[in-house]
């Protein structure tokens, strides 16, 4: 298997490069703006490559022969994205195409996995029924980010079609399993620690009690280790934990787990309230009875082990 994974340096991308090497013998091909310090390691099996999929050629060095894609890269959050249409479609949908325009020039009909979103693609579409959202149920983004999420969705869809590629859409949940710094406006359960660790109050977005389902990075690694041995022509997956919690629960668990009091800092950023769904909990059903695959990790040892780890 001819792997590559763009992205490789950011939050999944890290996590996923390092999850493999100890977990298989593959080599990967990792895209990235900048090269990490640790480049050299993991004896040679990672060869780093410095591009951007701005750039075509970029693009067309990386494809080369490779038969699995994983597409992680990605520059907004749903927080932010809204701020200006343009400027947003052209830092993430422009480089999404020239990587997708790449691989239909080489006409090696590789298998995409891409690193959609199991929140900002569904949106409001269940209203007030707060029902686990299915791959089959309408999607209703409230932003540009799931707006571009999806439409990336619709490109792949159809390109498969076409038969120019193989492709699957991961709709991951809310992902954790490493501290975070306290800038990033996506990734609460790492930023929110990080903040405890530091005697920091943690900054909460919108309301309280919006709920989201929170996936431990090692399930989600699992998921994309088991579907690229299962390609099919168009294929979408949730990948989370099928249960949801509150940002009011999390800092309980985090309270009761740290021995720490957490303080709060309620931040209102422009247009928060408005585009922050109040309940997203993902049904993971159709990945158990296609692929066998269900999440191993529970929240409350999940944030255990963080902690212990992060502690040290």
């Amino acid at each position: 298997m001819n792997l590559g994974i763009t992205g490789a340096t950011g939050f999944i991308g890290s996590y996923l490069v390092d999850y493999l090497m100890q977990k298989s013998d593959l080599r990967v091909k990792a895209l990235a703006r900048t090269l990490p310090r640790d480049a050299d390691s993991f004896g040679g099996r990672v060869a780093w490559v410095k591009g951007d999929l701005n750039s075509a050629a970029d693009c067309v060095d990386f494809v080369g022969d490779l038969n699995v894609v994983i597409h992680l890269a990605h520059t907004n959050t749903p927080l932010t994205s809204n701020r200006d249409f343009a400027a947003d479609a052209q830092a993430n949908m422009a480089p999404s195409l020239n990587l997708l325009t790449a691989i239909k020039d080489r006409g090696l009909r590789p298998h995409l996995i891409y690193s959609s979103s199991g929140g900002a693609v569904y949106g409001l579409a269940n209203g007030p029924l707060q029902k686990p959202f299915e791959e089959t149920d309408p999607c209703v983004p409230s932003t540009s980010y799931g707006i571009q999420k999806l439409a990336f969705e619709s490109y792949l869809r159809m390109a498969a079609s076409e038969g120019w590629i193989q492709a699957t859409a991961l709709r991951i949940g809310n992902p954790y399993g490493v501290l975070l710094p306290p800038e990033r406006m996506q990734g609460f359960i790492g930023v929110a620690l990080h903040q405890v660790l530091s005697g920091r109050p943690v900054r909460i977005f919108g309301d309280p009690g919006n709920v989201r389902d929170y996936i431990h990075l090692d399930d989600v690694c699992r998921f994309f280790q088991r579907i690229m041995e299962a390609p099919g022509p168009f294929q979408i997956y949730n990948v989370g934990s099928g249960r949801g919690h509150s940002v009011n629960e999390i800092l309980a668990l985090l309270e009761t787990i740290t021995g720490r009091k957490v303080a709060r800092e309620i931040s209102h950023y422009p247009g928060s309230d408005k585009h922050l769904v109040p309940w997203i909990v993902l049904s993971v059903e159709q990945a158990a009875k296609e692929l066998g695959w269900a999440p191993e990790t529970n929240l409350e040892e999940g944030l255990r082990a963080l902690y212990h780890h992060s502690a040290r």
